[in-house]
């Protein structure tokens, strides 16, 4: 079994061995060597940066994966990062160039003694900072240093423990880069160098997301999977046991038709949702895999389990583009879900062409003023902003969100002169 069991969690500290040798797993190594062998088309000319920044968001997207499925107790490594957009790859970049910047901030505004007692706080926090930015994908909250110095204190001295450790898995590191770099001819030199820094990368975010686990409760959070110490044997478990050993003996398609007919007529756990969809994964049977979406959807709203839709609905996305629920009433709480979690991207391309799909529906102004509100306060597209709102402005008149709609407007009209002058 990939999941922890119900017992209890073993400190971090006592599985160094295991958290140093996560990389090392057949999934996680794939990932580390491949990206690594692709280090090489950074001497193509004209384009060979641009290369290695599309490397370097691959390799935090999988991270951030890394780092979701150890915090819900998961220890083997992710196969892919189907659940992980790429814009958390981008931001984790992000992320780690605000905190190079507050470190020059602090330099150059503070007395030298202040400004490394800074830099350390800052080095301790980039771990909190990744773990709020993965688990939540709000990046400025990840930012606020009211977040990190929160999931520090509430961890203790564990935390720093960790951070200790992750510098010493970083110095390692450095110091093999150091020997190859002398030992190796470039080509040889250059993907081992990177191969190195990969397997950091991704061992540390093992790391930060067990302790997330390990600390889950005072971090008030909840495990996505039968990870939790006091649930109960899960009611699906025989079957589970049943199709498993079916798939290991080669009969995906008997497995896998058990197991929709079981979902089909008395439904399941989340864990058999999940296995069903890992079979159809398995299977390449993408028909059924955004028949059971739209089906597993619906069940995950009702039970008010909106961040797991969200999930489902990225994974949906992956294999058909237009891919969308299919009542009003979905697409707003999911919309209004994902803005809050930072997932831009998701919650514009939920309510674009909304009152062309759904003209009656009475959410349509608050649709399209939340659409608004991103693109001008998260892509800085204001223009887009106010011909939007206008639109909805005129259309509809006497909606209870007129006066909010018309004062927006107005704050984006002021804005619009300064804008033009810079």
């Amino acid at each position: 079994m990939n999941e922890l069991s119900t017992r209890a969690i073993v400190p971090f500290w006592h599985r160094l061995r295991e958290i140093t040798l996560y990389p090392a797993k057949p999934a996680a190594l794939m990932t580390v060597l491949l990206l690594a062998a692709l280090r090489l088309l950074a001497f193509l000319p004209g384009v060979g940066w641009l290369v290695n920044v599309a490397i370097w968001v691959a390799l935090y997207k999988y991270a951030f994966e890394v780092l979701r499925a150890s915090a819900d107790g998961r220890l083997e490594p992710p196969e892919g990062s189907l659940n992980v957009d790429e814009s958390l790859g981008w931001g984790a970049i992000r992320l780690q160039i605000m905190f190079i910047v507050m470190n020059v901030i602090a330099l150059i505004v503070l007395p030298l003694p202040l400004a490394l007692m800074a830099m350390v706080l800052l080095a301790a926090g980039l771990p909190g900072a990744m773990m709020s930015y993965a688990i939540d994908e709000n990046f400025w909250h990840a930012l606020n240093p009211v977040t990190w110095l929160s999931i520090m204190t509430r961890i203790g001295g564990a935390y720093l423990l960790a951070v200790v450790l992750i510098a010493l898995i970083n110095i390692s590191a450095a110091n093999a880069q150091a020997l190859i770099g002398k030992a190796l001819p470039l080509f040889i030199g250059l993907p081992v160098f990177y191969a190195i820094t990969h397997y950091t990368v991704i061992a540390a975010f093992h790391l930060m997301g067990y302790l997330v686990y390990q600390y889950h409760d005072v971090l008030g959070y909840v495990p996505n999977g039968p990870v939790a110490l006091a649930r109960p044997a899960d009611p699906d478990q025989a079957l589970l046991d049943q199709t498993a050993a079916m798939v290991r003996e080669g009969n995906t398609e008997a497995a896998a038709a058990l197991l929709r007919e079981h979902l089909r007529e008395r439904g399941g756990t989340v864990a058999l949702h999940q296995h069903y969809r890992k079979l159809l994964r398995v299977r390449d049977d993408r028909t059924e895999l955004l028949r059971h979406g739209r089906e597993w959807l619906n069940i995950l709203l009702a039970q008010d389990r909106d961040r797991e839709a969200l999930d489902l609905l990225r994974e949906c996305q992956e294999l058909d583009p237009a891919f969308a629920p299919t009542e009003a009433e979905q697409i707003t709480r999911l919309a209004a879900k994902a803005a809050q979690l930072g997932q831009v991207p998701l919650a514009l391309k939920l309510v674009n062409g909304f009152h062309k799909r759904f003209p009656k529906s009475k959410d349509i102004p608050a649709n399209y003023l939340l659409a608004a509100k991103l693109l001008a306060e998260r892509l800085g597209r204001d223009a887009e902003a106010r011909t939007l709102l206008a639109q909805v402005k005129a259309a509809y008149p006497e909606h209870p969100l007129a006066p909010e709609i018309t004062n927006y407007l107005a704050v984006l009209e002021k804005l619009a002169p300064a804008a033009g002058k810079t």
